[in-house]
């Protein structure tokens, strides 16, 4: 257990001279809005710590005490393994401002390898090493201090065989020529602006589907700027400053005055008190605002399939299927459902139009891309042998 400053530069120093290192936190989150991380594991193939973060985040000096760690981090010469990446960079993210970066995704090589999509580690660790990991203590209050010994133990279990599992994955990545690919995916979790919020992104996505003019919209943009800066002073879930629907609802009706608002349902009446007149503030700019925003689009969205092309896209959905499974590889990772309509629509266009309109990534045009385009351009058929799907060209 990892909590003093000397213990941490010695451990740095350690890791400075490794080439692949595994890591992953425990944090707590059901009522923050930031992520309290408490335990950062580290392991290399021959050792692995626990780094007690609540140790250093109060420590009076904590920049100058941390940084060694974050230059292990953000070293371009240091491979760093991580089992589903998203909440891990996140909680690393929140503590001390940066993300791990190179990164592999465990997570995502399985997926790349034929595991199945979104395995947990315990199965991959049982599939791989064929050790079968302690995986009961997932609601564990990991603020606790002093941690008993039992608790430690589970936790570097997170990180103990992670480097070998990755060696593994990497090695069946390269015998499919698919190491490149699942590099890249990993990396989307090294990008930081996904741990920053858009409130006005958030107040367009609301908006489209709840028929709003432009004053309305105008005004549910400063709400959400508004519980986005609240969260963030509070430190509470947004769910307990005020819901999506609450905000919209808000934003419809417009109250001019404490009275009204203080009427209104789903707002809590200390938060009032408080931000009333604030609230108030936000949906009057917000009006004022909305001559000069960029128009809510109109009409019928784009992406929504008419009742003929939804009956072609479950084909095409079951057919991306068979072709995961011939390749051993998550579905998501040749077409996700997101990509089938623009694919569909752009049918016509063939392979390289739908590489030049970014919808399609190479690694899966590679792979399947024109067996896709034969397909909806009819020149193969599913049928049923058995209890199976097959596939035949049309004709036979």
């Amino acid at each position: 257990m990892i909590s003093t400053p000397e213990a941490l530069a010695e451990l740095c120093r350690h890791l400075a001279g490794e080439k692949v290192i595994a890591w992953d936190t425990e944090f707590i989150r059901e009522t923050t809005f930031f992520p309290m991380v408490e335990l950062l594991q580290i392991g290399t193939r021959d050792q692995c710590w626990v780094i007690d973060v609540k140790a250093f985040l109060d420590h009076p000096d904590k920049d100058r005490v941390v940084q060694p760690l974050l230059d292990v981090f953000r070293n371009p010469e240091i491979l760093k393994i991580v089992h589903a990446a998203q909440g891990d960079q996140e909680s690393l993210f929140t503590a001390f401002g940066t993300v791990s970066t190179p990164t592999f995704d465990t997570a995502v090589g399985a997926s790349l390898c034929g595991y199945g999509d979104s395995i947990g580690l315990g199965n991959l660790v049982k599939n791989i090493m064929g050790i079968q990991l302690n995986k009961g203590h997932s609601r564990t209050n990991w603020s606790v201090r002093p941690l008993p010994k039992q608790l430690i133990e589970y936790a570097l279990d997170d990180v103990k065989y992670l480097v070998e599992v990755a060696e593994k994955l990497l090695a069946e990545l390269d015998r499919l020529n698919r190491r490149t690919w699942g590099m890249e995916i990993s990396a989307k979790w090294e990008d930081t602006r996904l741990f920053q919020s858009d409130p006005e992104e958030m107040a367009r996505r609301l908006a489209k589907g709840a028929k709003m003019d432009a004053r309305a919209f105008g005004a549910l943009r400063e709400l959400m700027r508004w519980r986005e800066a609240r969260v963030r002073t509070l430190n509470l879930p947004r769910r307990w400053v005020a819901e999506d629907q609450v905000l919209v609802d808000l934003a419809k009706v417009r109250p001019k005055d404490l009275a009204h608002l203080g009427a209104f349902r789903g707002l809590n009446k200390g938060e009032i008190q408080k931000q009333g007149e604030t609230l108030l503030e936000a949906i009057r700019k917000g009006e004022a605002d909305a001559p000069h925003l960029e128009p809510l689009e109109k009409g019928r969205r784009p992406d929504i399939p008419d009742a003929d092309e939804a009956q072609v896209l479950s084909l095409l959905q079951c057919y991306v299927g068979i072709l995961a499974d011939e390749h051993q590889l998550a579905a998501r990772h040749l077409l996700t459902s997101a990509q089938l309509l623009p694919i569909f629509r752009a049918r016509e266009q063939g392979v390289q139009g739908w590489l030049d309109q970014k919808l399609l990534s190479p690694e899966a045009a590679a792979l399947v891309g024109q067996e896709i385009h034969e397909f909806l351009a009819g020149k193969r058929a599913l049928t049923i042998s058995g209890a199976k799907i097959q596939v035949v060209p049309v004709g036979q």
